[in-house]
């Protein structure tokens, strides 16, 4: 019993390396969302609070984590040289459902400011090839994500 608790301390317990292993996944999604935001060039209040309420809303994360993954996630994603570390660990733990999903809130943070940037575009269906979503799933995304507008 004693052996749990050490391993529980040292963070090195089964339960620890599980809530790491999500919050690395929520890390990875969210870098995606901002990747979106900022490939217009600037990344404006309205895709900020697209962003916040995607995070919290539909992905699960509890508000006194949501400040503290955005900018860990803005770091990530500005010190990435390529969002292809982003795009393996999700295609090594989501479904293609959690995939589409992801497609479909890298839409909604694209809509977010009212205008689809030619470059928000192409970053979406970018990583949507790169986590493998097939072409009627990625239609869907976009459909999904201008009937939620």
């Amino acid at each position: 019993m004693f052996d749990f608790f050490k391993e529980l301390f040292e963070g090195s317990c089964e339960g620890a390396e599980e809530v790491n292993a999500e919050d690395n996944l929520h890390l990875a999604a969210a870098a995606l969302l901002i990747e979106i935001a900022v490939s217009d060039e600037h990344f404006c209040e309205d895709e900020l609070k697209a962003l916040e309420k995607i995070l919290n809303g539909k992905m699960g994360i509890s508000q006194p984590k949501l400040d503290s993954i955005i900018e860990q996630a803005k770091a990530e994603q500005g010190d990435a040289t390529s969002i292809h570390q982003f795009t393996t660990l999700l295609n090594q733990h989501y479904s293609p459902v959690q995939k589409r999903d992801l497609v479909q809130y890298m839409w909604q943070i694209a809509y977010a400011d009212g205008n689809l940037d030619k470059y928000e575009e192409y970053m979406v269906r970018k990583i949507a090839d790169l986590v493998h979503l097939s072409h009627s799933d990625f239609i869907l995304a976009k459909t999904r994500a201008k009937q939620e507008l």
